[in-house]
């Protein structure tokens, strides 16, 4: 990731727990770059909140086949009830073709004993949440010079609940667990690796006590995937409608939203768009569910 300078408007220290326990200290910025991620030009509803409507879509990050769909295949993949092998992915974007190996994350069962996952639709759903809120009542911001949001269970459990999706805390917890202990290698087509990152590479939940007690006031934080920050600082995203993206109920519809949002930028009734199923099958990884 190349270097950039911030126009930082504050800075300030941020002290949280990560999911172990250990103390966690982080610089707090607030760059120029995140205020324009944060700003939507669109027409306004009847209420005078258009921007509800709209998030972002990101540079070459969202055209990674990072979900998994189907949970019954899951479980079948599993040996000895437990472990997944790596998932590696081809896909193509821009007109370049590139590789995803995706390493499962490890959690605890109930039992105590070790479980391997693939993120799913239920972690895309929770993490197109998460950036929807940090382009909402200026949560986003940067911690270590990298993008991130800060939010409560509370918050997040409403607004995914406001687009159709109830996620109670426990599922919620486990969600941004294995998105936090998943690993993405990103891959060019000639071998040379692009970014080695798990989608949330820092994830502050505080302690369990706290969020039950009060879930309304228990202050959380995850960091975004690098190549988010790499986006924000580029300016390579582009608007798109996540209140309708979010109504879809198959992660294929949503998947076609996204890349028509952001790779059609020459709509229009004479301009149409055209791609192959084999494609779609491809480079939203359908094919391997």
């Amino acid at each position: 990731m190349a270097d950039h300078k911030y126009a930082v408007q504050n800075t300030e220290g941020v002290r949280g727990t990560d999911i172990n326990g250990n103390v966690v200290v982080l610089t707090k910025t607030h760059p120029e770059q995140l205020v324009l991620f944060q700003t939507f030009l669109s027409d306004e509803d009847d209420h005078g909140h258009g921007d509800e409507k709209y998030s972002n879509t990101i540079e070459l990050y969202d055209a990674v086949p990072k979900y998994f769909s189907n949970p019954r295949l899951m479980d079948r993949m599993r040996k000895d009830g437990k472990y997944l092998p790596m998932l590696e992915r081809l896909f193509k974007h821009r007109g370049e073709m590139y590789t995803v190996k995706i390493w499962p994350a490890r959690l605890e069962d109930r039992q105590g004993g070790e479980k391997h996952y693939y993120p799913g639709p239920r972690e895309e759903l929770v993490e197109e949440a998460l950036r929807k809120l940090a382009c909402d009542h200026l949560n986003g911001v940067y911690l270590g010079d990298l993008a991130g949001v800060q939010f409560t269970l509370y918050e997040l459990t409403k607004e995914l609940k406001s687009r159709g999706h109830d996620i109670k805390y426990g599922s919620l917890i486990e969600s941004l667990r294995i998105c936090h202990r998943i690993d993405l290698s990103v891959y060019k087509g000639d071998g040379k690796i692009v970014l080695e990152a798990p989608i949330f590479p820092i994830l502050l939940l505080g302690s369990k006590k706290d969020w039950l007690k009060a879930p309304k006031e228990t202050r959380c934080y995850v960091q975004f995937h690098p190549l988010i920050t790499q986006c924000i600082s580029a300016l390579t995203y582009r608007q798109f409608d996540y209140g309708a993206y979010m109504t879809y109920k198959h992660r294929l519809s949503r998947w076609l939203h996204k890349r028509l949002s952001h790779t059609y930028t020459q709509a229009g009734f004479l301009s149409p768009y055209a791609i192959r199923m084999s494609t779609i099958m491809r480079d939203s990884g359908t094919y391997h569910a």
